[in-house]
């Protein structure tokens, strides 16, 4: 199977890996619920099969007795043996798993309560039996069992003292004794892992691989990822090793908008951005969505594509203003509320405009209208008109992670934006995403004019590269000196994943994902980078409990969680009063 890097694949890989502390790895299982969603214990799990014990030969061994007619249920009693393993093993180094191993074994019993009659007739009664019996133990249950499945529930309690070669014994001796299997035999080896009860079962563990991307954006719905939502893979050729050629380019400008930089202005961002690990990626930088028009020399499938984003792409514009518009009361009421709180917080950020004079301070660049017009009033001093000197730059992920919250997004930006324009504060509103080895920003409002509604052109669809897309963000903030605060409030997931892989150091060893511990790290530095120049980073962060972890590493203390629009007002207003102090304490 090819790997689908959606976000319940993330989520699960990014479980696996901090469970084996070690992101540098491709786990050749995840693990998911009935209903699709990643399965946390037994991602964990498969985490710790690393940590404790050689994983390959195991799907290797696993893989064999995946071939058999019997292949799906022997794979999942075998783990089941392998989770009490690596259980007993990691009990003493992390005691909460006492805790976690019950939740799993609650949700067991919960989740029985809510399959259908097709879908317990779909699952193999000894699994069943076996996870039951497993789970029951685990509550302090009693459950009875014949001598028949109480002799095998023991077998599988794999002990702590079994190494790799111990554990493998364990599963021959199984299969050989009790169901009269040999891996590997012509008794077990007719066809792969496939069927709907894979999909089913308690936990759904499969194989997958990793190529390279193309992109088919999707208009989302805005009640979770669906099926067909968005196509995001791995699939052809050229290994993710970058961008750079015409047709990518007139891609991105048929579907993010033309290059509104001068070739050498692109050049000049390239050279300084696209270092390090970030040596194959290459920048776009537009003003508008997609124009509707078709660029010359594409091939006809990014020709078909290119038109179906387009058309998708104006579908979720429409969406947006439905959206706000059947929110129109709850938004102008959090305008209202956000503005006073912003008002409130920034009223110590107003300085004293300078006014024309007949004494005060000699103004050189009107000097010259004394001798020149006769007029006096060229020095300045302190007035009484008073400006806030503090600018606002929104960015928001637009990568394909976002796809179930499109409206949500995009109705949160245009919220804060009228929030802080009301509070005299110029913001202006971007997006990024990357896509065929570009990182692309997307300026949906300017600084300078108070109209919102290019921020409804907001869609997702791609990759997020949030090193360079908040490096290339950064550019495009005021300069220093023209107001007194900058901020930089990103509305994100804290998962950053991208095709384009990082070159190896010094050109030696293969190339790693731009993934797991390694992007977030990225991230943190780019926004480590952003603070040293003053600028205030937050995040306003709106996706699963998952990721909390590398928020918190990306963005430190200057982050907040949302669910909801109404939660905007305490939310921003307690980002701004911590990056205002962050910045207060660095100067």
């Amino acid at each position: 199977m090819i790997k689908k890097h959606t976000a319940l694949a993330r989520r699960a890989e990014n479980i696996i890996w901090n469970a084996a502390g070690d992101y540098h790895f491709d786990p050749p299982y995840l693990a998911y619920y009935e209903n699709g969603t990643p399965d946390p214990y037994f991602n964990l799990v498969i985490g710790l099969a690393h940590k404790w014990l050689d994983l390959d030969r195991i799907a290797a061994f696993l893989d064999q007795v995946a071939k058999g007619s019997k292949g799906d249920e022997l794979t999942d009693l075998l783990w089941l043996g392998i989770e009490n393993c690596v259980y007993e093993k990691e009990l003493p180094q992390r005691p909460r798993l006492v805790d976690l191993r019950r939740r799993k074994a609650e949700a067991f019993f919960k989740n029985r309560q809510t399959l259908s009659r097709q879908q317990m007739m779909l699952q193999s009664v000894t699994v069943y039996t076996q996870q039951e019996a497993r789970w029951s133990k685990v509550l302090g249950k009693a459950l009875r069992l014949s001598k028949r499945e109480a002799e095998l529930a023991e077998a599988l309690a794999f002990p702590a003292s079994l190494d790799t070669d111990g554990m493998l014994q364990k599963m021959q001796q199984i299969l050989e004794e009790r169901f009269h299997l040999r891996p590997g035999s012509s008794d077990t080896s007719l066809t792969p892992v496939t069927g709907l009860r894979r999909k089913i079962a308690a936990a759904v563990l499969r194989h997958e691989h990793q190529n390279t991307d193309t992109l088919l954006v999707r208009t989302g719905t805005g009640a979770g990822v669906t099926e067909g939502a968005a196509v995001l893979s791995h699939e052809g050729a050229g290994g993710g090793m970058g961008a750079g050629s015409p047709a990518d380019a007139a891609y991105l400008a048929g579907t993010l908008g033309p290059l509104c930089l001068r070739e050498k202005e692109l050049a000049s961002l390239e050279h300084d951005l696209c270092t390090g690990p970030h040596t194959r990626c290459r920048l776009w930088v537009s003003k508008k969505g997609p124009a509707g028009e078709t660029p010359q020399d594409l091939s006809a499938k990014d020709v078909t594509d290119l038109l179906r984003v387009q058309k998708d792409a104006k579908a979720q514009n429409a969406k947006n203003l439905a959206f706000w518009k059947e929110n129109a009361i709850r938004t102008a009421s959090g305008v209202r509320r956000l503005s006073a709180r912003v008002d409130e917080i920034l009223s110590g950020t107003e300085r004293a405009l300078p006014e024309r004079a007949r004494a005060g301070v000699l103004s050189p660049e009107i000097a010259y209208r004394l001798p020149v017009l006769h007029d006096p009033n060229v020095f300045l001093h302190t007035g009484e008109e008073t400006q806030r000197s503090v600018s606002l730059d929104l960015l928001l992920d637009a990568s394909a992670s976002r796809l179930d919250c499109q409206e949500e997004l995009s109705a949160q930006a245009d919220v804060i934006a009228k929030s802080f324009e009301r509070a005299r504060v110029p913001v202006q509103v971007s997006c990024f995403r990357s896509l065929r080895g570009y990182t692309a920003l997307q300026i949906l409002k300017e600084r300078g004019t108070r109209d919102t509604s290019g921020i409804a052109a907001y869609f997702a669809g791609g990759w997020n590269r949030d090193g360079l897309g908040l490096r290339l963000a950064g550019r495009f903030l005021p300069k220093e000196g023209d107001f007194a605060r900058r901020f930089l409030f990103v509305l994100t997931d804290a998962s950053p994943n991208d095709s384009v892989k990082i070159p190896p150091e010094g050109g030696r060893g293969p190339a790693r994902e731009y993934q797991g511990n390694a992007a977030v790290l990225d991230a943190k530095e780019a926004v480590a980078e952003l603070r040293e120049e003053g600028i205030a980073v937050g995040a306003i962060f709106l996706g699963p409990t998952l990721y909390l972890e590398n928020l918190h590493t990306i963005y430190g203390k200057e982050c907040v969680r949302i669910h909801r629009i109404d939660q905007l007002e305490e939310a921003v207003s307690t980002l701004l009063a911590q990056a205002l102090e962050g910045v207060e304490n660095v100067c």
